[in-house]
Order: C-alpha cells, then structure tokens, then sequence
C-alpha cells in the first residue's frame, strides 16, 4: 500500500509537471501566434487568414481579461521584456544618430530606428525669395502752385458749381444772340421782298402779278 500510495503521489507530481510544462507551452504558442500575425500584417498575408488570426487573438485576449495573470505568464512578461530592453537602442535627439549614407541624410523626415527607412516625411515648403538690395525710391518732382500747368491740372480734376453756372449762362446766351440773329435776319429778308414787290407793282401793274395779288388781299383782311 506504501509502494503504492508513494508511486501514487509521484505520479501526481509528474502529472503536475507536466500540466505546468503543457500551460508554459501554450503560452509560448500564444506569444509566437501573436508574433506571427504581426509578421504577416507587416509582409502582406490573404484577408482570410488575417481575419481568422484576428478573431483568434480577440478570443485569447478576452480570456486572458478574464482570468488573472498567472506565474508562467508574470515570466514570460519579463522575458519579454529583458529582450526589448536590450534589443532596442533609445536615442534622445536624431541629430546625435550616425548617418554614413548623404543621401539619406539630405532627406527629411523622421526615423524610427537606426537603421530603419524615413517613415514620415515632411511637404517642403517652397519659401518666397526676399529681396537682397534695397529699392531706390526717386524723389518726385517739385510743384509750382502758381504755374499755368498746374492750375489748368487742377481745374481738369476739380469741379466747382459757380464756375458750371457761369459756363451754362455764356452758353445760353450766345444762343439767344443766334436766334435774335437769325430772326433779324428772317425780318429783314421779309422786308426785301416787300420792297421789290412794291417797285414791281409800280411798274408792271397788278395784272402781272396775280398771286402776289392774292397774298396782299388775304394780308389786308386779317
């Protein structure tokens, strides 16, 4: 019975052990699946196998919500971490970063590793170009007030009412003058012809002149 009840327990103690190394196997599997996807986002992977590994991960990764970390998974955490710390290289400004290639380093932009290609790169701004001498300003021509030029320049522009009223009263009146002209004139031709009509009655008579004749009637009646 003592064989027995001692081969019992050993045989719980390898079976723990092996559930143990069957958990930290899963684990590591988790880890490699995940590592794995990333992999495949980053080189280009079919749409259907990202989204199985997708939906996968989302399964483990509630799981994993849901229960409490657990010792194997506390020390594969710090493995982890050991190896980005001494993988990785911080760098406080990218200036202080060796750059032996001047192509790259005529490029702008910003690198995310040492080794790694320009990520992000920035629009180049195209700047105006300033001028480098001064302009030579002219000074202008003086101004006489009082000259000719700059009085008839001066009435060019400005517009004063006195001066259209006068200007509008000229006019008017050399129109009348014309007209009072012109209607002399009509009086005097008027005048004329009356006078040789009178001297052609003196000599020809009213007989040779039957139209006439009608007009000085239809003058005498009105």
């Amino acid at each position: 019975m003592g064989d027995r009840r001692s081969h019992h327990h050993g045989g719980d103690s390898s079976s723990g052990e092996e559930d143990g190394d069957a958990k930290w196997r899963a684990a590591i599997d988790s880890v490699t699946v995940s590592s794995v996807f990333i992999s495949s986002l980053t080189n280009g992977v079919p749409a259907t196998s990202i989204n199985t590994t997708s939906k996968f991960d989302d399964d483990f990764e509630l799981n994993l919500r849901a229960q409490p970390p657990k010792p194997y998974q506390i020390k594969a955490q710090k493995l982890l971490d050991n190896i980005l710390e001494t993988t990785l290289e911080l760098v406080e400004h990218s200036n202080s970063v060796p750059c032996h290639d001047d192509s790259k380093s005529s490029e702008g932009g910003i690198r995310l590793f040492k080794n790694a290609p320009v990520g992000v790169v920035f629009d180049h701004v195209d700047e105006l170009p300033r001028p480098t001498k001064k302009p030579k300003i002219l000074p202008g021509k003086e101004i006489n007030e009082k000259s000719k030029k700059f009085k008839q320049q001066l009435r060019s522009v400005a517009v004063e009412g006195e001066d259209i009223i006068t200007a509008a009263k000229r006019v008017c009146e050399k129109s009348i003058a014309r007209l009072e002209a012109k209607e002399a004139a009509m009086k005097a031709a008027a005048k004329r012809e009356e006078e040789r009509v009178a001297k052609l009655k003196k000599v020809r008579g009213e007989k040779w002149l039957p139209s006439i004749a009608r007009e000085m009637k239809l003058q005498s009646q009105h």
